[in-house]
């Protein structure tokens, strides 16, 4: 490398450099948004199905639906406000407007904070459908007073109350008989509800079809005194679609799944390389430079460490242990700097002899001066090159262990969204979104580490530049 050359110019003066660059960039700002944007404890948000409630379950991307020619029906929450009231009721309505090609894959109606002096509200609510046909949906009753509660009683203030309408709703075996009534066919009687409320019969296919129009959403609020009150009455529309990425069988979005693991693969690949490149040169240096009863510890130890398997042994220990991102790390770490020692050791018995390093023994520097001033400088540019180059095995591991089964449970990672992926068959039946993105995920870190592994390569062999 000449003086006006900088290590920069030799990285992105080839391909693989710059595409490594570029792609570790994005890489890094990904996570650095991740983390500024989303909560830090995003692992117990991610493991409580309470916070998916409301998302459909297992429904692809919304992009995959305009691909096929087909109109999904999206996610929506529609808040009932009040339209008329009387001595002793309320009533509450909105609107929805149905033009998709696929009904909704559920409905949930949410009742929250409801206060009462004596007896509890009754909430009934029912859809009027565009063909005339009123379904009665929910029938709702808070429950009444407690001994020794003193009014005014609350309900369903921390969280609301969820009403998911279901194949044995009394609402739904009325409109299953008066579609067979009005439209003359005959239903078998196990369609899903939200196809029955927001469907009719097809004469041509012998299913259902989407009843395109206008409903109206009504929940009539019957009060035993003017001082009840109802907080707010939604009814939550799952999609038939869902986000960037779909969701998993839990209702979790998978895109925010994917996005927190940007940061946490940067996080292992980084901490774990450079901690094996710290022992792994700080060993070799020392067997290097020493020789004699260090030496021949060191590279003892190496030896037995490097032929111990290491996908077996991680598995067991991850097994034995409580399975943890730090425990995982840890034991990474403790396998994998024997390569490193071994080859940094015969590098430094090559520098030892050296003019230079000779020299500043010569004039009594210590040791430590010796190693650190002359030895590691050396070998700078080799030991970065390997830094970024276990990186990617560092990843790929945790994701090959967190697909056994054997990852930490808290977060969410790549690799354990693979495995539940697997594990509840999203590949045979069909769930592709479930099991791309985080291969995709995986592959391209993996290709970004190794592009910068390979740009870096000028560096560490300078015969590799090009003049």
């Amino acid at each position: 490398m000449s003086s006006s050359e900088s290590a920069w110019d030799v990285v992105t003066g080839t391909w693989p450099g710059r595409v490594g660059v570029a792609l570790i960039t994005l890489l890094a700002l990904l996570s650095v948004g991740v983390l500024l944007t989303m909560p830090l404890d995003f692992g117990r948000v991610w493991n409580d199905p309470s916070a998916w409630a409301d998302l459909p379950k297992a429904v692809p991307p919304v992009w995959s639906a305009f691909l096929s020619g087909v109109k999904p029906s999206l996610q929506r929450e529609l808040v009932l406000r009040a339209t008329s009231s009387g001595p002793g009721y309320e009533v509450l309505e909105s609107v929805l407007v149905v033009d998709s090609d696929l009904p909704p894959s559920h409905l949930v109606v949410k009742v929250s904070s409801v206060s009462f002096r004596s007896g509890p509200p009754a909430i009934l609510v029912d859809v009027l459908r565009p063909d005339g046909i009123d379904v009665p949906i929910a029938r709702i009753t808070p429950p009444g007073p407690r001994p020794g509660e003193s009014p005014p009683y609350v309900r369903y203030a921390e969280r609301p109350y969820r009403f998911e309408l279901s194949q044995g709703s009394e609402g739904i075996s009325y409109l299953a008989s008066e579609l067979s009534l009005r439209y003359g066919a005959e239903l078998k009687g196990t369609e899903p509800p939200p196809d029955l409320l927001f469907g009719r019969p097809d004469p041509v296919s012998g299913g259902l079809e989407v009843l395109r129009g206008t409903y109206l959403i009504r929940a009539t609020v019957y009060r035993s005194s003017d001082d009840d009150s109802v907080g707010s009455i939604s009814v939550v529309l799952g999609g038939s679609h869902y986000g960037l990425v779909g969701t998993d069988g839990v209702g979790r979005d998978l895109l925010l799944g994917l996005l927190y693991g940007f940061p946490v693969a940067l996080g292992i690949g980084l901490f774990a390389s450079v901690l094996v490149t710290s022992i792994g040169a700080l060993l070799g240096v020392l067997s290097g430079y020493y020789r004699g009863k260090v030496e021949t510890v060191i590279q003892r130890a190496a030896d037995v460490v490097a032929n111990v398997p290491l996908l077996p042994i991680l598995i067991f220990l991850s097994f034995v242990l409580r399975p943890s991102i730090l425990t995982i790390m840890a034991l990474l770490v403790a396998f994998s700097w024997p390569g490193l020692a071994i080859v940094v050791r015969s590098m430094v018995l090559q520098i030892v002899p050296t003019p230079f390093v000779e020299a500043s023994r010569a004039i009594g520097s210590s040791d430590l001066r010796v190693m650190f001033m002359h030895v590691l400088p050396q070998l700078g540019p080799y030991l970065l090159a390997q830094t970024v180059f276990f990186a990617p095995s560092a990843i790929l591991a945790e994701a090959g262990l967190s697909f056994l089964g054997l990852g930490d449970p808290s977060i969410p990672t790549w690799g354990q969204i693979l495995e539940l992926g697997f594990r509840t068959g999203a590949v045979f039946t069909g769930y592709w979104w479930w099991v791309i993105p985080p291969g995709v995920l995986l592959a391209i870190t993996g290709l970004a580490f190794a592009s910068l592994a390979m740009g870096l390569e000028p560096l560490a062999a300078p015969k590799l530049r090009r003049v």
